[in-house]
Formats: C-alpha cells, structure tokens, sequence
C-alpha cells in the first residue's frame, strides 16, 4: 500500500471513529459534520463529501476526475449520555487540528475512548439520577416525604431502565416501566399520607425520563437542514415520550382502581421564597444530571448554575404575566448563549451545558395535567398535552437560536472557528468555501501568480490553492501565510508532528 493511500485511510479512519462517537453520544449533524470536515480539510484532503443520517456516518473523496472515488460508512452505536467520552472525541480532533497531537496517536486516543471505564460508577449514575428526581420534586414545592419518595422513584426507574437495556430491550419499554414505576410509588405515598401532593412523585418521574431525549439536537437537524436525520430523531423522541406517556397512563388507571387521589395541584406563586427554592432545586437538578451522565468534573459547578438560573429566569418572567410558552423560550436562550461561552471557557462540549440547563423546563407538570384531563375531559387533556408539545419546541428553537447566535458573534470577532461549539448552517462539504472562514480581506499584490493559501472550510487550517482557482473564488492570501522557498506561500505552522507522508493535492 503506499504512502498516499495508507494515510488516506489513517484520516478517514480518524475521521469516522470521531464521528461515530459523537453521534453517538447526542451531537447534531451539523455538529459532526462539521468536526469530520476539519479533520479532512486539516489533512488537506478536498472535494470530501460527509453524510450524516439516524445511526451511519459516511466520507467520500474523489481526489480528481479521473480517480475512483473513496467512500468509508461508519454505522453508529445504540444512543448513550456520556459527556465524558463527548468531551475526550472533542479533545482528540482539537488536538490533532491544532498540530499538538499526531496523526497515529490521534486515532489510539479515539480507538480507547470506547474502551475506557466510565467516568462515574453505575452507583453513582444512579445516585444522580435520584438526587435528580428530588430536586424535581423540590421545584414544586413537595414535601419532605414526596421528595424523599421522588428521589427513591428516580433511582428506581434509573436501575429498572439499566436492566432492561442490558436484556437488549428497546428503550421505548424502559420508559413505559420508568412511568408506571413512578405512578406506583405515587400510589404508595398517598396510602401513607393521603394529605400530601403525592401527584409530584409522577411529576419529578416524567422529567427525569424525559431528560436527554433527542429534541435539542432534532430541532438543530430540523432549521439547518438535515431533515432526514431530524425526522428520526424526532420520530425517536416522540416513541420515547409515548411509552412515558402509556406508562404513567397505565399506573393511573391501576391507582384509580384501588381509590388512590393522585391529582396534581396548582404550580408555586412568585415570591421571594420561591425563587430561592427554584434557585436550588435547579441547581441540584442540574448536578443530579451531570453526574447521571458522566459530565466531567470540573464542568459539573457550572452547568448546576446553569441550570439554576434557567429555572428562575423561567418561572420569573411566567410570573411577570408573559406567556409560559414565552418564558421558556428566553431561558433557552439564554441556556444557548451561556452554552457556548462556557464551553470556549472550559474546552468542553456546549451540548453539556444545554442538555443540563433546560432541564428545569421540562414540561413534566402539564403532561401529567394532560394525561389526568384525558380520563374526565378529552378536550382539555389534549389541549394540555399540546401546550407541554409548545413548551417542548420552545426549549429547543430557544436553545439552538442562542448557540448560533454566540457563535456566530465569536466567528465575527475573532474570524476563526471557535473551538467546542457547534457549527450551526445549511449542509455543506468542502466544495463551498465559506465567506465566514476566510478572515480580513487584502489588497491582491499586482503580478503574483504564485499558490496563495485559503482557510479550510471549518477551520484556519491552510490548504494551498492554484492561482486559477484563487482568481476564480476572489480570495486574498492571509497575513499569516508563510512564504516558501520557492516564493509562494505555504501553512507550516498547523504540521503534524510525526505525520509522515506527502499530502494529498486539493482537488
């Protein structure tokens, strides 16, 4: 095999192994396009092609007319909540773009990410779930029983749902059991003290199944584009939701059977009291589930105030007469915004601090409130089950709009791509050079007729460029391009240590 062919396989095989992880793992096609494409365009490989549907990423190349295109399909794994492995994939391609980490090493790191221990112990997953579902049930005001009872009921449905996964049964049943389970232990509180809200238990249940489903990232796929993989992932999302749905359902009509009062009532006024308590059972919510889903350490204080401060935002401006519709949508925002701030911060993935900070939003009292209205009232438990779907594209249209606008401003400021944060845009390959890429603008210099150097698509990574083309795309050479001995110029300064090998010419 020579040279030329053997390191093509090298990248692609780094290229896919990244996007298998992070697909995996909950990030949007955009998102793994885009770090697929700088893992090419950074190896100077053009005219890539990257195709990112439900469960399979696929790279073609087609080095020039003539040659026979080079296609890798890569299918991905059954859908898991490790950020930990999120954030080492993110880690693996900054390092080898940024020239700190060599090719063959780049791709060992991204070979034993899938076969590292997690990050946390399943005791401690469990655990977070459960301290998850209490500070649920504390954003309602429960008491010291019901929250108790809710915490036991996370745990429960976390350990239930781990078993079920392992007899390789599809999660639609684990979240049908998960939403009985919480009915159950509903039902038994309310035996026990009949005067307490025990309706919360169920409540704190739904938004911790609810928790991580897919909609963020379907609503990205959604208004950028990928419409293939959005319709999957929001197909999976409405599964997962109807088998909460059914199992909630189901333990409400074995609770009516045995003369259980399991109504909810009225949510919190807003008081001083209130917000505080928001203040920390959002806190503790988002800490519960950063645990839960093995979020590094070091992130962990911050996505808890993260999600502290959603759950105010929310609840204060609800409480200022603005729709509740509304209000969730500016906390999404503003979850997005901070999002990518923190993750240029941190160097940790955004989708971490999104998927934790929404969670205080989770429409979980309403599709309670909409289930109960069904037994009595069709009309109105539809309306409210639509109402908790409103609240439900208003987490995620606020989410995605706030990263694309941080984003956007970082690109704008500092005309490079920003390191950790999503690359919201219409589908693309290397084929389009994007304008946002290409940085200040120069004065062409009269009766150069040498290589000039063009940003790569996603990156700053230099890629030399024939005249012709350079003329024809209108494109001036950066100032950092660095002249060669032949007086052109060339990108020596985003190498590969210990990346051997001739380069693949651009197409």
């Amino acid at each position: 095999m020579s040279t030329d062919i053997a390191r093509l396989h090298a990248v692609f095989d780094l290229a896919m192994r990244i996007g298998e992880g992070m697909l995996t793992n909950g990030a949007a096609a955009s998102e793994v396009t885009a770090q697929v494409l700088r893992i090419t365009s950074s190896a100077g490989l053009r005219s890539v092609a990257v195709q990112v549907t439900f469960d399979e990423v696929s790279i073609s190349y087609l080095p020039d007319d003539v040659s026979t295109p080079f296609t890798r399909i890569r299918a991905a794994g059954t859908r898991v909540q490790d950020f930990a492995r999120l954030t080492a994939f993110e880690e693996v391609t900054e390092g080898y773009i940024s020239g700190e980490v060599a090719l063959e090493e780049a791709r060992a790191r991204a070979a034993a990410i899938g076969q590292e221990k997690p990050h946390y112990s399943f005791a401690l997953v469990v655990a977070g779930f459960a301290v998850m579902g209490g500070g649920a049930a504390l954003s309602f005001g429960a008491d010291t029983l019901v929250i108790l009872a809710a915490t036991l009921a996370a745990g429960l449905l976390t350990v239930i749902g781990d078993r079920l996964a392992r007899m390789r049964l599809p999660l639609f049943y684990g979240q049908a059991v998960g939403g009985f389970a919480g009915v159950l232990v509903a039902t038994a509180v309310s035996f026990v003290h009949p005067g307490v809200n025990s309706s919360i238990v169920v409540v704190a249940c739904i938004i911790v199944l609810l928790a991580g489903l897919t909609s963020i990232g379907a609503m990205q796929d959604a208004v950028t584009g990928w419409y293939v993989t959005a319709s999957a992932r929001i197909l999976e999302t409405i599964m997962l939701t109807v088998g909460v749905v059914a199992g909630v359902r189901g333990g409400m009509l074995l609770a009516d059977r045995v003369g259980a009062d399991i109504s909810i009532t009225g949510s919190l006024p807003v008081t001083l009291g209130s917000a505080l308590m928001l203040t920390v059972s959002g806190a503790v919510m988002g800490l519960g589930y950063g645990v839960g889903t093995h979020v590094p350490v070091r992130c962990l204080a911050w996505i808890a105030g993260v999600a502290a401060a959603s759950a105010v935002i929310a609840h204060s401006l609800a409480g200022l007469d603005m729709d509740r519709v509304w209000a969730v949508a500016a906390a999404s925002l503003f979850v997005g915004l901070i999002a990518v701030v923190l993750a240029r911060r941190l160097r940790a993935p955004a989708l971490l601090f999104v998927m934790a900070g929404v969670i205080p939003l989770v429409p979980g009292s309403r599709i309670y409130r909409g289930l109960l209205g069904l037994g009595d009232d069709v009309v109105a438990g539809a309306l409210e089950l639509f109402g908790a779907a409103e609240i439900a594209i208003a987490i995620a249209g606020g989410a995605v709009l706030g990263q694309l606008l941080a984003a956007r401003l970082f690109v704008a400021r500092t005309r490079t791509a920003v390191s950790f944060t999503p690359v919201i845009s219409a589908p693309f390959t290397t084929l389009r050079r994007r304008r946002l890429s290409i940085g200040p603008r120069r004065h062409r210099r009269r009766g150069v007729t040498e290589p000039i150097v063009q940003p790569s698509t996603m990156t700053g990574e230099m890629a030399s460029l024939p005249p012709e083309i350079a003329d024809a795309l209108d494109l001036e050479a950066p100032e950092h391009a660095v002249p060669t001995q032949s007086g052109g110029t060339d990108a020596r300064a985003h190498g590969r240590p210990g990346d051997t090998g001739s380069r693949p010419g651009p197409a």
